[in-house]
């Protein structure tokens, strides 16, 4: 168990959301700093990572994971004043650091009210006008919807001519492979890897359901040793869509 948790077994859960930025940051000073790893997210010094049950690399720092690691170091080279970015489903520790930034227009969106956000969309039916958006962030969210090409459409839809749609799910290679029998929890963890995925996709098979969308699609490929300094998957995908 992490230190952070120990903390949090001693603090109300109404107060645990509220507080979790400090406590993380004191888990860390007590327990994690060091020199040898470093979060880019954060830029905090670590003597380690925390390992997940799942084997990622979690920052005891502020909470970020390998996925938010390498979206964070993407969205540096993307970024600039006046950008107007719409987030689905955002990890906290990116959230607070976009919303932060100085000279852009952040708005982040969350259907099922598991994380903090500004606006609840529906991204089947995202109700934005065309062409808003100059980036889109839709990280581990497309392996939940049951109506993914309509969710495609919507994205392409909303996003300005010339933006870019950065999206991730847990990949696999060959086809994708989804059941729409396959309903009840338990069949879904065990078909999909989770109990709330409707399918697993490969990046070939989601690239040609965007480009089918109307989407140019580029897949970036990234290649990093198991123990890198940055605490990063060593081997990752991200999906790029451009209109």
């Amino acid at each position: 168990m992490s230190l952070y948790s120990s903390l949090k077994r001693w603090i109300p859960r109404s107060l645990q959301m509220r507080w979790e930025s400090e406590l993380r940051w004191l888990s860390y000073q007590l327990g994690y700093k060091g020199s040898q790893f470093k979060c880019p997210v954060c830029q905090a010094n670590l003597r380690t990572f925390i390992q997940l049950g799942s084997g990622d690399l979690l920052c005891p720092a502020c909470g970020s994971l390998p996925r938010n690691r390498r979206l964070w170091i993407l969205l540096q080279e993307m970024i600039h004043p006046g950008i107007q970015i719409l987030h689905f489903s955002p990890s906290r520790p990116l959230r607070r650091k976009l919303e932060k930034w100085q000279g852009i227009s952040y708005t982040s969106s969350d259907y099922a009210s598991e994380f903090p956000a500004d606006k609840q969309l529906d991204i089947t039916q995202i109700d934005e006008p065309d062409n808003t958006f100059d980036l889109i962030i839709c990280f581990h969210v497309l392996e939940h919807i049951s109506e993914d090409r309509k969710a495609l459409s919507e994205l392409y839809r909303i996003l300005k001519p010339g933006g870019k749609c950065l999206i991730q799910t847990p990949f696999k290679s060959g086809e994708i492979y989804e059941n729409a029998s396959i309903t009840s929890p338990s069949d879904r963890l065990k078909h999909f890897g989770q109990e709330d995925h409707v399918r697993i996709y490969s990046a070939e098979g989601l690239a040609k359901r965007a480009r089918d969308a109307g989407f140019k699609v580029e897949i970036l490929r990234f290649s990093d040793s198991r123990n890198n300094e940055l605490g990063l998957k060593e081997s990752e995908e991200v999906l790029v869509f451009k209109k």
